[in-house]
């Protein structure tokens, strides 16, 4: 992932994006833990994985972005409020 856009806006989301991380409201995993990649979309932003977690049997989505911009980190945001909302203090 590439950072390609340093404004001001794209730091306040990075900030909101670390604040729900340590306040525990979105879990953080580190990418260490996941196996068996398997690609299963790719999308404007992005390719998506299906992988393993920690080798076990349970499947999570693993997203990789093409850049980290303002653009990108604004639709990470608002595609976890929009799914998540019910599991997210803001």
């Amino acid at each position: 992932m590439q950072n390609t856009d340093n404004t001001d806006n794209s730091i306040g989301w990075i900030n909101w994006i670390d604040k729900v991380i340590a306040e525990k409201n979105i879990k953080l995993y580190e990418y260490q833990h996941f196996s068996n990649l398997q690609q299963i979309g790719t999308g404007a932003f992005g390719k998506v994985y299906r992988v393993n977690w920690k080798n076990s049997e349970q499947f999570l989505a693993l997203k990789s972005f093409f850049y980290l911009n303002d653009n990108t980190v604004k639709e990470l945001v608002r595609e976890v409020i929009k799914k998540y909302h019910d599991f997210i203090l803001l």
